[in-house]
């Protein structure tokens, strides 16, 4: 769900606090040991009767990847609810489904199947940054466009309900609707002022004013009220929070930077571990363990059934179908987000289909009731993050010295009772059985770990940070929080670092080889399902794209969505523009002119993600030759999306075209 605005403040002055106090070197170890001992379960083998995963890494075109490829190549009886949101499944280790996607981090994969498949999407940081920047902006421009009593349809489930969508768009919106309506307000002179713009690749003069366009002026027109305005740069200007700024900010830090190797290692600050949130500040403060948990997150990426990358989409989708073991000329499925399994699509009676269904429960009351418990979390994070945003209105308001007293307590209880119920939902996981996940009841090893960590407090007078524990409230004079952060911003414990320098975790690498050959033997023992999870038999027409393949659709689906992308960015940054008539235009070009310092500052800030994605790019090709050698690699026939150059100036935020016949005309007269 979207976060309001005070409660995105306290989400900003919790992620200031996280960066200041990063943990000791004690701690990390602690935390680190933790880990390994319960992060253990690992991706399976794809074998077309097991449950395949689709890790979802934002801004990786992995809607694209899913709702055009994997969805479509699934029998509508076999995929799960949609999980864009949050998850659906009422039984999360027997899901009886079999194709699931989600932003969830890999967190979330101790709670599926034991013998859950996994895949998902990688891209280049750099490009994935600029793309997460300019996403966040084009929504949350379209917030300034609406009414004030403007209320969401009721189930329907809006971008910013999606994390990590849910920090982001709030966060511009409230930086646009700070500076926007500023902006707006200026008043052009009589005549206006002629602009440089750019538009599908085209650069040429406008003048808002006499709405008219030219490709060249004279040198009137030129010196017209102080000259021409210069081209608009949209990652630095004054609609909107720059580029520069943005990577810096403490929110880039917490949800973009590095955040693939984050979502691979299940340490997003949307993770189901109650500790992400200190581990990632290990990492950050901590060479040898960001060293040791970047070969974790490769071994790991080496387990998955598929990696594709953006950069080679087309390439990605043709792997991904043969390591499914499909070919391109497999049947395709339509269908929407109702059409999911238990909906249809079998050849059994629904007499059998209940009873089946009846039994599965029964036998799963221990998984039923982790849903329950998780729901509890989210709860109790929302009444945690309720209760530090009203400490701090009453500490910026300057409230009654009681009353905060009071606050900080409820602040205190709420985070007790969130610590509570996340030992509780960790307690209960532990008594699933071995074979669904579980650890079959032991839960010494957590035992061990939260005894050190309590001699470590006693010991520091530390208490450590939970997942939700976002803010302490504890602000400064003008309400910023009170935080002691080097000059990157880090504060990151030289000392521990130091320590920690010579600190050697063991590694268990999985190499190259070995993955290539668990790859072969998975590819070739694949069954396509024919059945749902019942048992029934599919009905192999239902919701079949009549003289269609999976290629097809997926080239097909994919430009379409890349049209209704382009289309739909446009509409939405038109609200952000210049009474001159310039407007924010986000394009290839425009990235071309971002200056080095700042990619670089963003290369600097994602060296973990950097390398992930070059392994990304290793499995691709790996893959690709596996597949030739065993002539299983089908191509899917790329036709990149043509855009219509020109327009008619009546769709919204487009600029009326130069004249070039008019323009000829005015040169004769010229010449005259």
């Amino acid at each position: 769900m979207g976060l309001r605005a005070p409660v995105l403040l306290a989400v900003l002055l919790g992620m200031a606090r996280q960066m200041a106090a990063q943990p000791s070197h004690a701690e990390c170890q602690a935390l680190t040991d933790h880990y390994l001992d319960k992060h253990h379960k690992e991706a399976e083998p794809y074998t077309g009767k097991n449950l395949l995963y689709f890790l979802h890494v934002p801004r990786t075109a992995g809607r694209t990847f899913h709702s055009c490829l994997l969805k479509m190549a699934t029998h509508p009886a076999r995929r799960c609810p949609k999980a864009y949101d949050h998850l659906r499944l009422t039984n999360m280790t027997n899901p009886n489904c079999f194709l699931l996607s989600s932003h969830d981090d890999f967190s979330v994969v101790s709670m599926l199947p034991p013998d859950a498949a996994v895949l998902t999407q990688l891209r280049d940081p750099l490009d994935r940054f600029l793309s997460a920047y300019e996403f966040a902006i084009e929504v949350a421009s379209r917030s300034l466009k609406r009414p004030k009593n403007y209320k969401k349809k009721v189930g329907r489930i809006a971008t910013e309900d999606v994390w990590p969508w849910s920090y982001l768009i709030p966060f511009f919106q409230a930086d646009l609707q700070s500076k926007v309506p500023k902006v707006q307000d200026q008043v052009l002179p009589e005549g206006g002022r002629w602009a440089e713009v750019e538009q599908d690749g085209d650069r040429f003069y406008y003048n808002k004013v006499l709405n008219k366009s030219k490709w060249n002026l004279t040198e009137e027109e030129r010196t017209l009220n102080g000259g021409v305005l210069p081209l608009l740069d949209p990652y630095n200007n004054e609609l909107v929070m720059s580029l520069k700024e943005f990577a810096e900010h403490p929110i880039a830090t917490e949800l973009l930077h590095n955040g693939a190797t984050f979502q691979v290692l299940g340490i997003t600050n949307y993770s189901h571990w109650g500790d992400a949130a200190q581990f990632r500040g290990c990492l950050k403060a901590q060479a040898s363990v960001e060293e040791h948990m970047l070969q974790v997150a490769k071994d790991r990426v080496r387990r998955f059934s598929h990696v594709g990358t953006t950069d080679r989409l087309f390439d990605s989708a043709a792997a991904a179908v043969g390591s499914l073991g499909l070919s391109t000329d497999s049947p395709a499925y339509s269908g929407g987000d109702d059409d999911v399994a238990g909906h249809g699509g079998t050849r059994a009676s629904r007499t059998s289909g209940g009873a089946q269904r009846r039994h599965t429960r029964g036998a799963s009351s221990l998984a039923a009731q982790l849903q329950l418990l998780a729901k509890l979390v989210r709860e109790a994070r929302q009444r945690l993050q309720t209760a530090q945003t009203e400490l701090v209105d009453a500490q910026r308001s300057g409230g009654d010295h009681g009353v905060i007293e009071l606050l900080r307590n409820r602040v205190d209880k709420a985070r007790q009772d969130l610590i509570d119920a996340q030992d509780k939902l960790s307690t209960t996981r532990d008594q699933l059985p071995a074979d669904l996940g579980g650890a079959g009841g032991d839960s010494s090893s957590d035992t061990s770990y939260h005894h050190r960590r309590r001699l470590l407090a006693e010991e520091e007078g530390s208490h450590g940070s939970e997942e939700g524990d976002i803010a302490s409230g504890h602000v400064g004079e003008e309400g910023a929080p009170v935080t002691d952060t080097g000059a990157d911003g880090a504060g990151a414990d030289s000392q521990a670092d130091a320590e920690g320098a010579g600190e050697q975790y063991p590694l268990d690498s999985e190499g190259e080889e070995e993955a290539s050959h668990r790859r072969r033997l998975a590819f070739r023992n694949i069954e396509v399902g024919q059945t749902d999870a019942f048992g029934n038999p599919l009905d192999p027409e239902f919701k079949k794209i009549a003289n269609s393949n999976i290629a097809a659709e997926f080239v097909r689906c994919a430009n379409r969505a890349q049209a209704r992308s382009n289309s739909r960015r446009e509409q939405s940054l038109a609200a952000l523009s210049y009474p001159d008539g310039r407007s924010v235009l986000f394009s290839k070009a425009a990235r071309k002119r971002i200056p080095a310092e700042v990619l670089d500052l963003i290369r600097s800030h994602n060296k973990l993600d950097t390398q992930l994605h070059a392994l990304g790019l290793e499995m691709l090709a790996k893959r690709i030759e596996e597949l030739k050698e065993a002539g299983n690699w089908d191509p899917v026939p790329e036709q990149p999306h043509e855009r219509r150059k020109g327009g008619d100036g009546k769709r919204t935020g487009r600029l009326p075209r130069p004249d070039e016949e008019e323009e000829k005309i005015d040169d004769e007269l010229r010449r005259l």
